[in-house]
């Protein structure tokens, strides 16, 4: 038997075997595709998985996408702006690049509260708002650590509430979006974003293939972003659980692979949402 002809039959083994390594791959994350609700650990519980979350919040990428949730949450106080100081509360904050877009992209004179049921996520977050030092800006954020559905504050003390990542890990999620309708003011704007559940068959299976390609070992080992995904809610399950709260009239909107609430009285005739109740 010839080289070429054993280079040959080595080559199509190598195929082989790689096409049927492949096919598997993609018939056990097809086979995981979420259907149910179903809870996992929050990456906050580990502190490898939240060390490696903040490294990932100072990405480009995750950058980009806090920006883009900063300007959807003051977008409406930025087309109708008052003449009182904007009061602004971030719930369950994480490692804090959400805090850092919205203190930048915020009126000068805002104030702005930050709690995280995770003490540790505190710590992070400060060293990702301390890059807003140059600017003076991370002296108008105060910090707290509180769990979301016992926020100390008194009732309607905030303008605009936003949470971003956290409805999937939250044990009641009616608890705390009724403790959310409480302490925002009556003409106030609430705003959630977390993932989707129920996000298409080919993005779930990208999701799965990325996060055994590219995703740090310590998000790994706790399946991570997986995890989230399948803890996650779709719309109609948050348009429930809203509902259930009394939130003011709301919208939801659904991306690829997250969803969008927006509540607020005058969120009716700015912006156009896929549903929206009045309690």
């Amino acid at each position: 038997m010839s080289v070429t002809t054993l280079l040959a039959l080595a080559t199509t083994a190598a195929m082989t075997a790689a096409s049927g390594y492949l096919a598997r791959r993609l018939r056990y994350a097809i086979d995981t595709r979420p259907t149910g609700h179903v809870p996992g650990p929050a990456a906050s519980c580990d502190p490898d998985a939240a060390r490696e979350q903040f490294r990932q919040d100072r990405s480009l990428p995750w950058r980009l996408a806090h920006e883009w949730m900063a300007r959807l949450t003051l977008a409406p106080f930025r087309r109708r702006p008052g003449f009182r100081s904007l009061r602004i509360l971030i719930v369950d904050h994480g490692p804090g690049g959400l805090v850092a877009a919205v203190a930048a992209k915020a009126p000068r004179d805002a104030t702005i509260i930050a709690t995280d049921a995770n003490a540790g996520m505190g710590t992070l977050a400060r060293v990702q708002a301390s890059r807003l030092v140059a600017h003076g800006l991370e002296q108008r954020i105060g910090w707290t650590h509180s769990l979301a559905n016992n926020i100390p504050a008194p009732r309607g003390s905030f303008d605009l509430v936003v949470t971003a990542g956290a409805l999937h890990s939250w044990a009641e999620p009616e608890s705390v979006m009724r403790e959310l309708r409480r302490v925002v003011a009556a003409d106030g704007r609430i705003v959630i974003i977390d993932t989707r559940r129920d996000l298409p068959t080919w993005a779930w299976v990208a999701v799965k293939v990325a996060q055994r390609l590219v995703m740090p070992s310590a998000l790994r080992e706790i399946d991570e972003p997986s995890s989230s995904i399948r803890s996650g809610y779709r719309a109609q399950e948050l348009e429930w659980f809203a509902a259930r709260a009394s939130f003011p009239p709301f919208g939801i909107r659904e991306g690829l692979g997250w969803l969008v609430l927006e509540a607020g009285e005058f969120e009716r005739d700015t912006i156009r949402l896929r549903v929206s109740r009045q309690p």
